[in-house]
């Protein structure tokens, strides 16, 4: 699906409404943890709002945001023993707000044994429906490092699963 750019505070605001189970999906599956993926979805659009000329000028604002939070993910994997503290803070919510659906959960446990970037890549492609040339954009790569990227992925997959003697992919 394709979002056109805000170019104004409550246009931020409504994108968020569009998008926030969706991205809030995306970063608990890349981190795992409820609080953090809610910390990190807040992250992400506090971003979208302190760069609107960069949300702005994206070709797809969905793919933009998409990236932002790829990014945060990323970096509170490699730095997640300092986020604790700061989960502490966070106003409780709904748990079951972001809560995956079963097909989903499967998913994730599908990608485990990937890499955090490969794990992203992989669940941005096959249960958020990016395209190559958008997933190029969130990941600074083209299209084509894109696809071969994934290819890898699958059969790393597919041998893990053989290994497990879970039938491949």
């Amino acid at each position: 699906m394709m979002i056109e750019a805000p170019h104004r505070a409550t246009d931020v605001e409504s994108l968020f409404r569009l998008l926030e189970v969706a991205l809030g999906r995306f970063l608990l599956g890349m981190v795992g943890e409820l609080e953090l993926a809610e910390d990190l979805l807040q992250e992400t659009f506090l971003t979208a709002c302190r760069w609107p000329e960069r949300l702005a000028s994206a070709s797809s604002a969905e793919a933009w945001l998409f990236g932002v939070a790829r990014h945060q993910a990323l970096s509170a994997l490699r730095r997640r023993y300092r986020l604790r503290a700061a989960l502490t803070r966070a106003a409780p919510r709904d748990r079951d707000t972001y809560e995956l659906p079963a097909a989903a959960r499967g998913a994730i446990e599908l990608v485990a044994p990937l890499a955090p970037e490969d794990r992203a890549l992989v669940l941005l492609r096959y249960c958020y429906g990016f395209e190559a040339a958008e997933l190029a954009e969130i990941t600074n790569r083209t299209p084509a490092a894109v696809r071969k990227r994934l290819e890898r992925c699958r059969a790393s997959l597919a041998a893990h699963l053989t290994a497990s003697g879970g039938g491949g992919v």
